[in-house]
């Protein structure tokens, strides 16, 4: 009589190659069911560093697009501000050259409008402050008084903005225009550039109908509508740029997103490939280790 049994050996080997069947086609489900091939940092150690290197650089510049918008939700309403201001100026020149008294009604008009302009806000923030942000930027003299002097209570301060998270050298944007450059303009507050003044002034020419004093406020106006005009060019010039940075991070960030996808994503008909050649395998396996296994009377009669 003979007895015969399958080899230990033989036997841990199939459990051998069975468990790493199983793994391949664990992973391989994994890599199917998220789309990524690199389930984990031990598959592949260097395109696990590229990815992550990519992952860090599109966190950046996504980082630097939402300080680009942040900067851009201040100075785009300043510009409109801006913009209404020398419309305004545009309709002063108007009035002033048409002379009339009849038109002074307009002018106060204008003139409040004018305060609402300079003390316009964005996200809870007077934009023509300075840095005193929490504060309006302008005020009567006399708040009883809608003709009375109008006051600049900010300061000449520049917020700044950091779009990137370069610590040796950052890149900024200033955020603001002092509300004193804009509206009073070089000569100060009363002065033949502040925008305030030229409305009393002009009020006061056609009241008396003194077209001398009127043409003298048409000359200011003049230098007031080129000092805003040089205003909105700078805030418009800010805006451009940080317009010109959004769309380069975006490009630059779509393409990053193109190289970490074709160096982590998934490769379909290959995995789909394996995972079939690997089932197949493990049924074979699995099949071979049951007749091998099995005992029947006959392994010991011989």
């Amino acid at each position: 009589m003979s007895f015969r049994t399958a080899s230990t050996t033989q036997q841990r080997q199939s459990l051998l190659d069975l468990q790493r069947t199983q793994e391949r086609l664990a992973q391989n489900r994994t890599r199917i069911t998220t789309g990524s091939r690199i389930t984990g940092p031990g598959d592949d150690p260097t395109a696990s560093a590229a990815i992550l290197d990519f992952n860090n650089s599109i966190q950046a510049n996504t980082q630097s697009i939402r300080q680009a918008d942040a900067a851009l939700s201040y100075l785009a309403p300043a510009e409109n501000s801006v913009a209404g201001a020398i419309e305004a100026t545009i309709r002063l020149t108007e009035l002033a050259a048409g002379g009339s008294s009849a038109s002074v009604g307009e002018l106060d008009a204008i003139r409040s409008n004018l305060l609402s302009m300079a003390n316009a806000q964005s996200q809870g923030k007077y934009l023509f402050a300075g840095t005193k942000t929490t504060s309006a930027a302008f005020v009567l003299a006399n708040p009883s008084d809608p003709t009375s002097q109008v006051t600049y209570q900010g300061d000449s301060g520049s917020i700044q903005l950091t779009l990137d998270g370069n610590a040796t050298n950052p890149n900024r944007v200033t955020t603001n225009v002092p509300g004193d450059t804009a509206f009073f303009g070089a000569g100060g507050m009363g002065s033949s550039t502040d925008i305030f003044q030229a409305v009393t002034d002009l009020k006061a020419g056609l009241n008396a109908n003194d077209p001398v004093a009127v043409n003298v406020v048409a000359g200011h106006l003049d230098l007031i509508l080129a000092n805003l005009n040089k205003v909105q060019a700078d805030l418009g010039g800010r805006q451009a740029g940080l317009f010109d940075l959004k769309d380069t991070l975006t490009n630059f960030n779509t393409t990053l997103e193109a190289l970490q996808s074709s160096v982590e994503a998934t490769d379909y008909p290959k995995v789909m490939t394996e995972v079939t050649a690997d089932e197949t395998l493990q049924s074979v396996t699995l099949s071979t280790m049951a007749k091998t296994n099995k005992v029947n009377l006959f392994d010991y009669l011989t």
